[in-house]
């Protein structure tokens, strides 16, 4: 039996400038289905990957932080708690905004916020070295100020350090990464269980203790100290608890930050000191 081709329908033959859909696979072309172009990973927070996107309608590059394909139900409590903790907290000028949320086609949740190109504090005391005193006050301050706002929302960060503060254009200091953030009236799906950084967490966190504002300002007075010195005021070692004898924190060392980062649970710490 002999079979003849047929000609090709008009609407079958594509134009050779025509875009061809679908060439995109994976997460670019979910971003691309909601207007984000040219996805790259640059970085990990917690529970998802961030992307550096272009968004043409707005003429705007953007970081947009996606839950990861393989994270389970707790992971995305966990990125869904950070969504509404940013939402409360946004308008803040020394915090990350959020620009857009929404899910892609495949039902992943993501996070749309302004791209910073200048990298952490870490990275700039690894790049530049320790900062002066007074221009790590300055930071302070400004982070201070952040986290008084959180807290008067309900929001407590729990993982204040140096790579959870991005530098903006104008080297503004900018808090990030609220992904174990506890809210007010929220439920933890992280309850009983350790989270944060061990050099710059509150001793009371390894007793088992309740989060309160204080372990907030305490991570806040060990990024000072890091500012200033370019190391933690505790070094971890992996697997162990990190050393919180009352001489491990010299005031000699950095008095103005002695005060908040006392090695003693019992120690006030407020964001307006």
């Amino acid at each position: 039996m002999v079979t003849t081709a047929t000609e090709p329908k008009a609407s079958d033959v594509s134009e050779p400038d025509e875009t061809q859909r679908g060439v995109a696979t994976g997460i670019v072309a979910e971003l691309e289905a909601e207007g984000f172009y040219g996805a790259e990973p640059v970085g990990r927070g917690g529970f998802g990957v961030v992307y550096r996107c272009r968004q043409p309608a707005l003429d705007r590059i953007v970081a947009i932080k996606v839950l990861g394909a393989d994270s389970d139900d707790v992971d995305l409590e966990n990125f869904e708690r950070e969504q509404r903790a940013m939402g409360r907290v946004s308008g803040h000028p020394n915090i990350v905004p959020v620009l857009h949320s929404g899910l892609t086609f495949t039902g992943r949740p993501f996070i749309v916020m302004p791209y910073l190109g200048r990298n952490t504090l870490s990275a700039w005391i690894r790049q530049h070295g320790p900062l002066a005193v007074g221009e790590a006050l300055t930071v302070g301050v400004r982070l201070a100020g952040a986290l008084e706002t959180a807290h008067r929302a309900g929001v407590l960060h729990r993982d204040v350090k140096p790579p959870n503060v991005l530098l903006s254009a104008y080297g503004e200091p900018q808090l990030c990464d609220f992904g174990i953030a506890r809210i007010a009236g929220g439920r933890e799906a992280t309850m009983n269980v350790f989270v944060g950084s061990p050099s710059y967490t509150a001793p009371e966190l390894f007793e088992g203790s309740t989060p309160t504002a204080a372990v907030d300002i305490y991570g806040l007075a060990a990024t000072i100290f890091t500012l200033i010195k370019g190391e933690p005021p505790f070094q971890f070692q992996k697997g162990r608890i990190p050393s919180r004898s009352p001489g491990a924190f010299s005031p000699g060392r950095c008095p103005t930050c002695a005060g908040a980062a006392s090695p003693i649970p019992s120690a006030p710490r407020s964001s307006r000191d």
